[in-house]
């Protein structure tokens, strides 16, 4: 405590150091304690849920699938899909998983495994038209069984969950609400059990309310409402639990106490051999880790986030070099104090206890510092997270790990900024620091030039990584899409909610887009199943052409995407038709069924052929191509565009859509008119995800965004650190020289010649922290190297651009103190001697 009040004391004297070593601090700790709060809520936590490290998440793995319906995440040669829906044929030899099973493979696996685990499932129920207490909204949940609950351990706040009653066909229409849909649309009313809440037109009694702190199994979704899988029939009618081709059930499982996995592994793997021997070869199950649910997030972004936390860590590491070389310049300065105190009894153990204390001190206010940053820190990256494809909203609080963590790094900065002065000060020669300055000379400090170079190498190491972050998000926003992104606004519908069916879509989708189109400044408006670049796709092997059979005949069928869109889709996006005719109102149910293909269509399979006119077999109905039309990318930027296939709504029914409207004006500003045009057609139809094109084609690219953001902060922030270890340490040999310097300028030397030695010796420093870093660099590169984009991993402009930042930087840094430097008046300096 004695050490605690004087280094208290002895740093409240020097305020200016005090203040810049624990700001310093605090940056490079508030940092780490954000993005370790990122990996935290992504990589570490568990669901909220009794002894969630008994969950397993089973998924399948199989070779050349053949499946006529899916629905789910699935992932091939490392690369992960979300399909929309449609039929999967992937042959070539090459493994999938996937996790989505058929409604009979659940039951058979349930039983089969009943002995060693408790088997539950469950399916997402997407833009759900849900109407509480106001008006219809979109809302977002999960048909699940009757043990899903019991399994997991969760116990309901209000109420009750479900139970075997509502395993049955027949029985009751009943739902469980989350928490924040109780506090959101029934105001934490007590009475809400009993009431009842409609979802796509059907009454489902409210029989109970989760706790707060279970959000699903998903961390990183919010569910608002739960039914039983005995709704499916009014909520996924087109995914009937008695066909063996529909997938679309995922499976979690809670082992059994003395159960392991490979026993529960061997039984799995034999039943669904049996049921899914048809649909792929070697059938097999895959179980994951389920303490924090599905791992699909976890895996996609496990390597991105460990190579954020090196850069962090880097960061720390500039942090406590540049406190530990502002303290040697500190202990130099204060090398008489120290003899003295040695000279007067102070043991080596003694001193160094007193400079470690301080460095603690230190430490602990810029730990406390840092997680005031952090706070405003993990809501930008809580806003990144949003940015993405799947809007993963996860939890990103301070919790108790997060503290410990940020507890550690205080202890670990005090302890590596800490012992080199801490040696200094305890290894201090009473005799030798007693003399005159002027006996000794200026200290060299070759530590504290060895901790600037290290902080310049440190520097370049991200700088290089910030610039290639940067380089590939630059390349991605330059990527042509093959359409117009600009003033484009989105929005989704599902009427399917409403109660339209077969005809009566189309004629409601015909009204939407008549009375979209009077709102002044729409320009033109345009149907599509899909939102382009928006990670969703509908396709697969749908179709055969009968002019080609020898295309079919092998194991690898020809394969295209589809899409579903009206005739002003084309000029609305600015997709232009090269060859033929786009859709127009004359194609109707009724009339001859055309579609429009691609360009890579065309070049894949009627490359010796005039395309326009050959019959495309679909379910066989005949379709005959019209059109040919330039490329647009599907899903993602990165990808190639896919051969697709366009059909017209009247003639291809969708249940759900996307509006697109070509604004004059910015196209959020059309939002509430478009609310109101719907609604105008039929308020029970509410619109969802209102977004416009420009912010979808944002969100495929978030993650190169989120690093090339993070990356790019975190290397201008080590830059400013390395500034001020290498400005503190010019100031301080400044200071110490002034007799030296002022007897040079009596003898003649220039102001010039003065202020140039400063800088030269700067950028000596500077210039061997690049000649370490850039091969370290270099290297180092090689682990980003697939998440880049047109840009290889050894870019030299990239690498040259980093090291002239850090060398200008270096000069920047070093100008101050030269310019002190020359300013010195020799009279005064060798009177001050």
């Amino acid at each position: 405590m004695s050490d605690l009040r004087y280094a208290l004391r002895s740093l409240a004297k020097s305020p200016v150091f005090t203040s810049v070593a624990v700001l310093s601090l605090a940056l490079g700790i508030g940092a780490n304690t954000a993005i370790f709060s990122l990996v935290n809520a992504i990589l570490l936590s568990s669901l909220p849920v009794p002894n969630p490290q008994e969950l397993r998440v089973l998924q399948w793995t199989g070779l050349d699938v053949h499946t006529a319906y899916f629905t789910g995440s699935m992932e091939r040669g490392g690369n992960r899909s979300n399909y929309g829906s449609g039929s999967i044929n992937a042959t070539g030899g090459e493994p999938m998983t996937a996790d989505s099973f058929t409604h009979p493979q659940f039951r058979a696996l349930r039983e089969q495994g009943a002995a060693l685990a408790d088997i539950f499932g469950y399916a997402n129920l997407n833009n759900i038209t849900a109407r509480a207490r106001q008006e219809a909204f979109t809302a977002e949940g999960l048909m699940v069984t009757d043990n899903y609950f019991s399994a997991l351990g969760v116990r309901p706040a209000l109420g009750r969950l479900f139970g075997p009653e509502e395993a049955g066909a027949g029985a009751a229409p009943v739902a469980v609400i989350s928490h924040e849909w109780w506090e959101k649309e029934f105001a934490l009313d007590p009475g809400v059990i009993g009431a009842t809440v409609a979802l796509n037109g059907n009454s489902f009694t409210v029989v109970g309310v989760l706790p707060r702190e279970f959000r699903g199994v998903n961390l990183g979704d919010r569910t608002g409402f739960y039914v039983p899988i005995s709704a499916q029939p009014q909520l996924m009618p087109s995914w009937p639990t008695a066909s063996p081709s529909h997938w679309w059930v995922k499976i979690i499982a809670r082992m059994k106490p003395g159960a392991s996995d490979a026993q529960l592994l061997a039984v799995l793997d034999r039943a669904f051999a049996g049921e899914a021997s048809s649909a792929m070869k070697e059938p097999g199950v895959v179980l994951r880790d389920g303490r924090a649910g599905p791992a699909w997030d976890r895996k996609y972004y496990r390597r991105p986030l460990r190579l954020l936390l090196g850069v962090v860590g880097v960061v720390i590491l500039v942090a406590c070099a540049n406190l530990a070389g502002l303290s040697l310049a500190r202990g130099a300065a204060r090398e008489h104090e120290f003899a003295v105190r040695a000279a007067l009894g102070s043991g080596r153990w003694r001193l160094a206890r007193q400079s470690l204390a301080e460095s603690l001190v230190l430490a602990s206010t810029g730990a406390g510092l840092g997680l005031l940053l952090a706070f405003w820190g993990k809501s930008a990256l809580g806003a990144l997270l949003a940015g993405s494809p799947d809007g993963l909203r996860y939890d990103l609080a301070l919790d108790f790990r997060v503290l410990a963590a940020t507890l550690g790094l205080a202890v670990l900065a005090a302890i590596l900024s800490g012992l080199l002065p801490a040696w200094r000060a305890g290894h201090v020669d009473p005799l030798a620091g007693l003399k005159s300055a002027a006996a000794l000379g200026a200290p060299r400090l070759r530590a504290g030039r060895i901790l600037v170079s290290a902080q310049i190498a440190l520097s370049v190491l991200l700088l290089a990584g910030a610039g290639l972050y940067v380089r590939t998000l630059v390349n991605l926003v330059r990527i042509n899409p093959g359409f117009a992104t600009d003033h484009l606004l989105l929005f989704q519908v599902t009427p399917r909610g409403a109660g339209y069916r077969g005809p009566q879509l189309a004629a409601f989708y015909e009204r939407v887009l008549d009375s979209l189109a009077k709102i002044p400044a729409v320009r033109s408006v345009a149907l599509t199943q899909f939102r382009l670049l928006g990670h969703t796709m509908s396709g697969g092997s749908f179709f055969t052409l009968p002019s080609h059979p020898e295309l079919f005949r092998g194991e690898k069928k020809p394969q295209a995407h589809q899409l579903t869109v009206s005739e002003a889709f084309f000029p609305t996006l600015g997709i232009p038709v090269l060859h033929g005719r786009g859709f127009t109102v004359a194609d109707t149910a009724n009339s001859l069924k055309v579609v429009v293909v691609n360009e890579t269509f065309v070049h894949d399979y009627f490359a010796q052929d005039n395309p326009i006119g050959q019959i495309l077999r679909v379910d066989k109905t005949d379709w005959q191509i019209v059109g040919v039309c330039r490329d647009a990318k599907y899903t993602e930027l990165k990808l190639p565009a896919p051969p697709t296939v366009y059909f017209s709504f009247r003639q291809s029914s969708v249940g759900l859509a996307n509006f697109a409207l070509r604004t004059s004006l910015p196209p959020l500003a059309v939002a509430t008119a478009a609310r109101k045009a719907v609604a105008a057609v039929d308020p029970n139809v509410p619109i969802a995800t209102i977004v416009t094109q420009e912010q979808v084609r944002d969100q495929g690219i978030s993650q190169e965004r989120m690093f090339a953001t993070l990356v790019g902060s975190l290397a201008v922030l080590a830059v400013l650190l390395a500034c001020i270890g290498l400005y503190g340490l010019m100031a301080y040999n400044v200071t110490r020289r002034t007799g030296e310097i002022g007897v040079r300028m009596a003898l003649g030397a220039r102001p010039q010649d003065v202020a140039r030695s400063v800088v030269r010796e700067a950028l000596r420093l500077a210039g061997a922290g690049v000649i370490v870093g850039v091969p370290a660099a270099l290297g180092l590169a090689q682990l980003i190297k697939s998440q880049l984009y047109g840009v290889p991993a050894h870019d030299p402009l990239t690498f040259a651009f980093g090291a002239l930042v850090l060398l200008g930087v270096a000069a920047a840094a070093a100008w101050l103190p030269a310019r002190r430097a020359a300013r010195v008046d020799p009279m005064v300096a060798l009177r001050a001697e």
